[in-house]
């Protein structure tokens, strides 16, 4: 079953879009990715899109497709689902989905345009309405530039929203009933005539038979139960008590293990580099470079990851020179300069800031210098 794509911007895709100067078909933009949870499904489940699965046993699985890196969007991610479902997202289950075009991130490239974000003119907004269909044929499956809530806030929810109507439908049959009598609730269906419930796992194979209406409609603000209220972040209880599985916990047959030693400056290179002392370390099984728009260095692939650590300490390498100020007061004297120049891109130009402050009388004027040190983004 397809989701429907709520956008704010789809005038573009009515017969062809244009992104990045190739022209997507209709068809191709608009037809679904296959739902990649039906390829593992287990037996007693049913999936009713990328997103969402429910077993007979009432167990209730939400996808989270974004990695959680401490940002809390496996928990903000499945409450959006939870809101339209209308369940408690204490009581689900929330796993990360698997590889898949389906899972694409249609808010990712909306501001890569040369616009500020403030500008809905024409062209902007053309741009960001081409972003969609680039993202879908590209299957960009990312995380990153805060888009996690801004691509699934509609998305999500309408998968929700759409599989409580499928199992609402499904339940009016059941009890031989209307469906607007019907109330959900915590993951049941109530039947307020003749006072009975069933489950959605006892409803969810049968709910496929139904479609949901094609004008869907979200809960309006006022009746949300969940969205904008307090959240408990699902993934602080397994990684307080260390149960949470992560990358380096995995644990594979005849498996080797790798890091790395990057230039500590950008775009630098090795100027010189000796691997015979990492290649002699016990358990290096090779040495390779490494090559990156940020810049370049060596891997160390060993049998155990001390023999890895140890190799990478062993490489003797001499980097080329940065060829920008290594220090916050360089950066900060020659953006000074910069500013002494000619712009070579005016983000924005209202009034005229020259004229306001020689017109101002001198007592009204304040004058401040404020910095920060140069930080890397978290």
């Amino acid at each position: 079953m397809g989701i429907a794509k709520i956008a704010r911007r789809t005038f573009l895709v009515g017969a062809a879009a244009i992104a990045g100067g190739v022209a997507f078909g209709y068809f191709y933009v608009s037809r679904d990715y296959p739902n990649p949870l039906e390829r593992d499904i287990a037996s007693g489940e049913t999936t009713f899109n990328p997103y969402l699965k429910i077993a007979t046993d009432n167990t209730i699985t939400i996808i989270a497709p974004r990695a959680e890196m401490g940002q809390g969007v496996e928990t903000s991610l499945a409450a959006l689902v939870a809101e339209e479902l209308d369940v408690d997202p204490a009581r689900v289950n929330i796993e990360h989905g698997p590889g898949s075009f389906a899972y694409f991130n249609s808010a990712m490239l909306e501001d890569g345009g040369p616009f500020p974000t403030f500008d809905e003119g024409f062209l902007a907004e053309t741009m960001r309405s081409a972003s969609y269909p680039l993202a879908k044929v590209l299957g960009l499956q990312v995380t990153g530039g805060s888009s996690s809530i801004r691509d699934g806030y509609e998305k999500m929810r309408m998968a929700g929203c759409a599989a409580r109507h499928m199992l609402v439908a499904a339940a009016a049959a059941h009890f031989g009933a209307h469906a607007e009598s019907l109330e959900t609730g915590n993951g049941e269906i109530r039947d307020p005539a003749s006072g009975k419930s069933v489950t959605y796992g006892e409803l969810a194979s049968e709910a496929l038979r139904h479609a949901p209406p094609s004008d869907l409609k979200l809960r309006e603000k006022a009746d949300w139960k969940i969205l904008g209220k307090p959240v408990a972040r699902t993934d602080i209880p397994a990684k307080v008590t260390g149960t949470a599985q992560f990358g380096i916990d995995v644990d594979l047959p005849d498996m080797v293990y790798a890091t790395v030693r990057m230039s500590p400056r950008f775009g630098a290179k090795p100027a010189t580099v000796s691997t015979d002392a990492a290649l002699a370390v016990p358990g290096v099984v090779k040495v390779v470079p490494v090559e990156t728009n940020q810049g370049s260095g060596y891997g160390v692939i060993a049998n155990n990851t001390w023999a890895a650590f140890k190799g990478v300490e062993a490489l003797d390498i001499v980097w080329d020179e940065a060829t920008y100020p290594l220090d916050s007061q360089g950066m900060f004297d020659e953006l000074a300069a910069k500013l002494k120049s000619e712009p070579t891109f005016t983000l924005r130009n209202d009034g005229n800031a020259e004229t306001a402050f020689a017109d101002a009388p001198r007592e009204e004027v304040i004058e401040a210098q404020y910095q920060a040190p140069w930080l890397a983004h978290a």
